[in-house]
């Protein structure tokens, strides 16, 4: 009788729960949602995953291999060398140059998507509409759901409070894990614990991925170094092919003008302080983010990295935008 009834107080009183509280403990994204974002990304008429590096990944595919053999796309003849099987030979061409040349072929592999998505404290903001992480799982999530209709492979990095990986792999089951591992609800972290460290967990992709997969980074890249994550980054974009999404609350590019902000520093022991009503303070924060900002696109320019930069008021359909001539024709 007295479990009976304590079931039922503890069923009833989470109707009481405070609204911010109640936010905390529900998924970023409910079935639903999750079943609009699938059709949605089906139906585009574009491809969101534009591959321009040759896969190594071992399943016989559609993208160009950086193996080769006699397998599929006849490449080129060249001059004979000593060790090329007698069935590679060009015998026509022999008869008519008198000289020995070898057919190559190149071999097709099917490629993998890898989304790797930050879910940190500081992802866990947003005073617009939405949650930086909510924005950042929709933008996720419409593209493994793409990758599943074009029969690829998904899987991914979740920076949480440490971090998840998650082996490439096709099927329903698979996808299913991912996608609502990183809708899965996303209550405050506190910023002064130990959090995983974004150019660590570029080091893992660079050790892990086969080659020619398609990655996504999608953070607010608050921790990021440009200048000490380029020769990195450019590592990554010369073995596969690379799209980054920033996301940002707007308040984060211009503080309001009320109140005092408390502003977490990796290099202070302390988070700095600013009074929003002060006019100088205001302009050489806005001047200090457009300035880190622009060392950040640059960074990602130079490496050859297509970077975006979306807000929490902004919905997925606008981040994920109309492509450009080339990604369209991929």
């Amino acid at each position: 009788m007295l479990r009976s009834v304590i079931k039922k107080l503890v069923r009833y009183s989470r109707r009481f729960l405070p609204v911010g509280l109640q936010a905390a403990q529900t998924p970023l994204i409910d079935e639903r949602g999750l079943r609009d974002l699938a059709l949605h990304a089906q139906s585009l008429p574009w491809s969101l995953l534009a591959f321009r590096r040759p896969a190594s990944h071992p399943l016989i595919g559609e993208t160009l291999s950086s193996y080769r053999g006699r397998v599929f796309e006849f490449e080129e003849n060249r001059p004979y060398q000593a060790g090329d099987e007698p069935r590679s030979l060009n015998w026509r061409l022999y008869a008519r140059a008198g000289a020995l040349y070898t057919k190559v072929f190149t071999e097709e592999r099917r490629p993998q998507v890898f989304v790797l998505i930050d879910r940190r404290a500081a992802m866990r903001f947003g005073t617009r509409r939405q949650l930086k992480a909510m924005l950042a799982a929709k933008i996720a999530a419409c593209h493994a759901y793409q990758a599943q209709h074009q029969a690829l492979a998904v899987g991914g990095l979740i920076l949480n409070q440490a971090v998840e990986w998650f082996d490439p792999a096709m099927g329903d089951v698979a996808l299913h894990t991912f996608v609502h591992s990183i809708a899965a609800p996303c209550p405050p972290l506190p910023f002064e614990r130990d959090q995983p460290d974004f150019a660590e967990s570029l080091q893992l992709l660079m050790h892990r991925l086969p080659g020619g997969s398609f990655v996504l980074l999608i953070s607010d890249f608050a921790d990021l170094d440009p200048d000490a994550a380029m020769p990195l980054l450019h590592q990554l974009a010369t073995r596969h092919t690379l799209q980054a999404f920033q996301i940002l609350d707007p308040v984060e590019p211009q503080l309001p003008m009320s109140g005092d902000f408390l502003i977490e520093d990796s290099a202070a022991t302390r988070p700095l302080r600013i009074d929003g009503r002060d006019g100088l303070q205001q302009s050489l924060y806005t001047a200090a983010f457009e300035e880190r900002q622009s060392k950040l696109t640059d960074c990602f320019h130079r490496c050859g990295i297509p970077f975006k930069a979306c807000t929490t008021e902004n919905d997925v359909e606008t981040c994920l935008g109309l492509p450009d001539a080339d990604t369209r024709a991929n």
